[in-house]
């Protein structure tokens, strides 16, 4: 330690301009003054004129010299320290989106939602990690042990055996990894990543911040909303795994252009004003609802012009009727029982009467409105009463936020071994509806 500090900082300059840019970021996590010096404009200038070259035209001499004269060294250290660092790792990150843009749209009419989205990922090779943070400011980061891909959201999974105490954790960060696409460098194993953070959480009052689920003889699942699933231990009630269920809007966006410490914002929503239809913002809803367990689907509706008379409008929130208890002909099967799958290095299991759902409500013009991906859990239905077009156990699933809420109602048969829906509420809350159409219900 002495002897770095000891270093005068002109052998310190002249050593770091022989680097290239992975050791250069490297040498800038040993300590706070190889940070410093790591971050020196004229070094990273150096390396993105060398590495970005102009395109278009032939590379001659009188252009070196142009761009040389344009840049003087005064003028290149007169920009804040880390300039030409972060324009150069913004330069990798365009390279890398180059095309993403182009697969991210055509949108699959059937979810609302990109359908080459799976592609996008893997053209930016998008991983995501845990870092859990204890009460003394360690750090325990896990890279995700699987990941699972549907149409409307990613399910990711991570394992240990080596899970630091519960008790001693403050926060659980979920970050979108994407490697940097430096030139001459094809492995992302070699490559440094970007870091993009989606979720904080608060760990230090568990049972106030995380809704208990469901649980079997081994692991009890508590949910921290919207996305985090924690599996405890049932003897000891320490960590067993994690699982997130992240919806695919804006997926690619939150998991890329967030920091470490910001997520991604994305840009305010300008409502389209009509002062023609009276009942504007209340019609021409579209709904699409998946229930899986991330390895396999249980349920995938879509409900078209769905709407709401003013007089249903109660308790802050408009009330749309995707499938109706009266009507059997808009009543559908769920395919199996629906439980939660889940796995550790050593052992696997299965978690009955809780599932993720996934919701996509687009708005008349088909755009995005309302999107979540979450864990749910299957009870006994609270109401008494008897239908006898189905003999079996009425049973609910819901789910709500502060912009919506999803009521299903469900009947188990028995006899059949499978679900039958015969109720699906959809609520909009019309703090949200006013300020995207502008509108004042």
């Amino acid at each position: 330690r002495t002897g770095r500090q000891s270093l005068p900082l002109e052998v310190l300059l002249q050593t770091f301009s022989y680097l290239d840019t992975c050791s250069l970021l490297c040498a800038g996590c040993v300590c706070k003054r190889f940070y410093r010096v790591s971050n020196d404009n004229l070094i990273w200038y150096g390396l993105y004129s060398n590495c970005f070259k102009f395109k278009g035209k032939l590379w001659k001499p009188k252009a070196v010299e142009s761009v040389t004269e344009s840049f003087s060294t005064i003028s290149i250290q007169d920009k804040p320290a880390g300039h030409w660092k972060r324009a150069f790792i913004q330069k990798c990150i365009g390279v890398g989106r180059r095309g993403v843009e182009q697969l991210l749209k055509p949108i699959n009419h059937f979810t609302g939602l990109p359908s080459k989205l799976k592609e996008a990922v893997r053209a930016l090779e998008v991983t995501w990690k845990i870092v859990l943070q204890d009460r003394t400011g360690r750090e325990h980061s896990l890279e995700q042990s699987k990941v699972f891909l549907s149409d409307t959201s990613a399910t990711l999974y991570w394992y240990s055996a080596l899970w630091p105490p519960l008790d001693s954790l403050k926060t659980l960060c979920l970050y979108g990894v994407t490697p940097l696409h430096l030139p001459n460098i094809t492995s992302a194993m070699n490559r440094p990543s970007k870091l993009s953070l989606l979720f904080e959480y608060e760990l230090t009052h568990l049972e106030n911040s995380s809704t208990y689920m469901r649980c079997d003889k081994l692991v009890r699942l508590q949910c921290l909303h919207p996305s985090i699933l924690l599996g405890l231990w049932q003897d000891g009630r320490e960590l067993a795994f994690i699982v997130a269920n992240l919806h695919f809007h804006q997926l690619i966006e939150k998991s890329t252009l967030g920091s470490t410490i910001c997520q991604y914002s994305p840009p305010s929503h300008e409502p389209v004003l009509d002062d023609i239809d009276p009942e504007y913002g209340l019609h021409g809803y579209y709904l699409h609802i998946t229930l899986h367990s991330g390895q396999s689907c249980y349920m995938s509706g879509s409900f078209r012009s769905l709407f709401c008379k003013k007089e249903y409008i109660r308790n802050g929130f408009l009330r749309l009727t995707a499938v109706s208890s009266k009507k059997e002909s808009q009543h559908s099967t769920i395919s199996g029982k629906l439980c939660l799958p889940w796995n550790t290095e050593f052992l696997s299991g299965k978690v009955q009467h809780c599932c993720f759902m996934d919701v996509t409500v687009l708005d008349e013009a088909e755009k995005p409105f309302w999107c979540v991906s979450s864990p749910v859990a299957v009870y006994e239905s609270s109401t008494s009463a008897t239908r006898y077009d189905y003999l079996g156990k009425s049973q609910t699933i819901d789910y709500s936020d502060s912009e919506g809420r999803v009521h299903m109602n469900l009947m188990w048969l028995e006899e059949e071994r499978q679900y039958y829906l015969v109720n699906l509420v959809l609520y909009l809350s019309t703090e949200k509806v006013n300020s995207w159409f502008a509108t004042k219900y």
